[in-house]
């Protein structure tokens, strides 16, 4: 009984070392530490918007900076600045950033939905809906496939 007692606080203390080595990559920065392009995406099209908080995430060895705004906009973007994810609940993603082919794919599918998030990776863009189905598509803007 103490043996276990003793492997399961062992286990405890591992577990939450890990957790506190993980989280100290993460760091509150300001927004003129983002890289010039992220920082020209925000202005271009979240001008209007406040941002809240702007953190730099090391994960291995690749950095991404994730972006608050006040409205609840949340942004991520790689170590060049460039976007990867763009969350807007409330008012759905600026229609100029999601590919003209994704755009028609959805106006003609689902005309009364809107876009509450995408999400590009190397080879993958995926969006969410206002009805909360998410859309997958390739490079080359086919449908692959989809979540609900």
């Amino acid at each position: 009984m103490k043996t276990i007692k003793i492997l399961t606080m062992t286990l405890l203390f591992a577990l939450q070392a890990a957790a506190c080595a993980c989280n100290e990559d993460d760091k509150v920065i300001t927004f003129d530490e983002l890289p010039a392009a992220a920082q020209a995406f925000i202005s271009k099209y979240f001008g209007d918007k406040q941002v809240s908080l702007v953190k730099k995430d090391k994960e291995g060895l690749r950095t991404y900076y994730d972006v608050m705004l006040t409205d609840g906009t949340k942004l991520e973007f790689d170590k060049k600045g460039e976007w990867r994810e763009i969350e807007s609940k409330s008012n759905g993603v600026p229609i100029e950033l999601v590919p003209a082919e994704i755009n028609s794919y959805v106006s003609k599918n689902y005309p009364s939905q809107r876009i509450l998030q995408i999400d590009r990776s190397n080879s993958i863009i995926e969006i969410e809906l206002s009805n909360r189905l998410e859309l997958k598509f390739n490079k080359r803007f086919e449908l692959v496939g989809f979540d609900d």
